[in-house]
């Protein structure tokens, strides 16, 4: 009785504990929330004014991309306004303003004329810096949804004839992207934007980066191994969108049981090998790259892959480019899987459950069964 009492003593203290981290985190973000929105009315006092709504009366010559807050993700989903552009306008010149880690995808496969490069939280005097190294442009876009102070700032400071955005609140943005692309998938909203700016789109394909020396070395790994591989990524970012070790064997179980012949090729990064190793040595369909180091390893592993299963993250976007059958997996959001979805007609997609926080594990181990089955099955 004792010991029993003291493990339910035990079990509540850490309901408890899980609870008030739960409220914690719940309290911190409604400050952070109620700081940015302060900023954001200060930013619009001090910085915006109105603009003359865009008008092509001549061909854009130089248009100037702010992608300092991109990610893998939607840089794969932007990427065909590089290539649209450039056929529309064979002289135009388009930059990117971005981070370090971002800069090489920009200029070496998306074809960027210059690639300004920006640390992620830059401070005023070097948004000032930069405003005046840029010089002039016909456009400036700034794809954000809820434009902040140091945005503002910026836009304010550049010599730009046009911005433009989907914040339709900012005087500043005169090509107003908000209202005319709501309830419309990523993609779609470059989409649109190379309209308003004069392109008859012929090739909304995504741009998805080969490096030659990361395909060798894959190439070299995947000589090894038998039958038609399935790439699986089960992590993405943050907790809710990385599925367990117990889950990813369960996915791996079941390839397995359906198809014999399958291969499953675990995309994984530095962080995470000592538990796909752990994963791979219960399964001899399972494996994973050693030497993989880098999103563009796990890139040539999927260009080399008959199918993908991957959680919400850049590399559904690349499997997409890569035109490769999709399962994807993503937590119950609407607003997110609108934007964020796989949007091609060899991807299927399916959720977790509704539950608080959101969680991926959630997901119905009989729906997920039911659906790699339709994956494998795929012509």
């Amino acid at each position: 009785m004792f010991l029993f009492g003291r493990q339910t003593l035990y079990n509540a203290s850490q309901i408890l504990t899980r609870i008030n981290a739960v409220m914690l985190k719940k309290w911190i973000s409604s400050l952070q929330l109620a700081r940015d929105i302060w900023r954001r009315k200060l930013g619009l006092l001090l910085f915006d004014r109105p603009s003359p709504a865009f008008k092509l009366d001549k061909p854009l010559k130089r248009v100037v991309l702010v992608r300092w807050d991109a990610k893998w993700g939607d840089a794969i989903v932007s990427s065909f306004i590089f290539r649209e552009w450039r056929r529309a306008y064979p002289n135009i010149k388009i930059d990117v303003i971005t981070t370090p880690n971002m800069s090489n995808l920009f200029k070496k496969y998306f074809g960027a004329d210059h690639v300004y490069e920006i640390k992620k939280r830059p401070s005023y005097s070097e948004l000032k810096s930069l405003a005046l190294e840029i010089g002039e442009a016909d456009l400036l876009v700034h794809i954000s949804k809820a434009l902040k102070m140091k945005d503002l700032y910026f836009m304010n400071k550049v010599q730009a004839r046009t911005i433009s955005g989907l914040d339709d609140a900012v005087g500043l943005v005169g090509l107003k992207l908000g209202k005319l692309t709501e309830g419309k998938h990523f993609a779609d909203k470059f989409g649109i934007l190379l309209e308003q700016t004069g392109v008859d789109i012929k090739d909304s394909s995504y741009i998805v980066p080969d490096d030659e020396a990361s395909q060798n070395g894959v190439d070299d790994f995947l000589s090894s191994i038998e039958g038609p591989i399935l790439a699986f990524n089960p992590y993405g970012s943050g907790k809710s969108r990385q599925l367990s070790k117990e889950k990813i064997k369960k996915i791996i179980g079941k390839v397995a049981e359906i198809r014999n012949d399958v291969s499953v090729v675990i995309l994984t990064t530095p962080d995470k090998k000592d538990e796909v190793a752990d994963i791979c040595e219960f399964y001899d369909q399972a494996f994973y790259y050693p030497e993989s180091n880098s999103i563009y390893d796990s890139i040539s592993i999927m260009r080399r892959a008959a199918w993908v299963i991957s959680v919400d993250t850049a590399t559904v976007h690349i499997a997409i480019g890569l035109n490769k059958p999709l399962l994807a997996l993503y937590n119950p959001d609407d607003e997110n899987f609108i934007e964020w979805g796989p949007n091609a007609s060899l991807a299927i997609s399916i959720f977790a459950s509704e539950v608080n926080p959101p969680d991926i594990n959630s997901i119905d181990g009989d729906l997920l069964s039911e659906h790699i089955y339709k994956l494998l099955n795929v012509k």
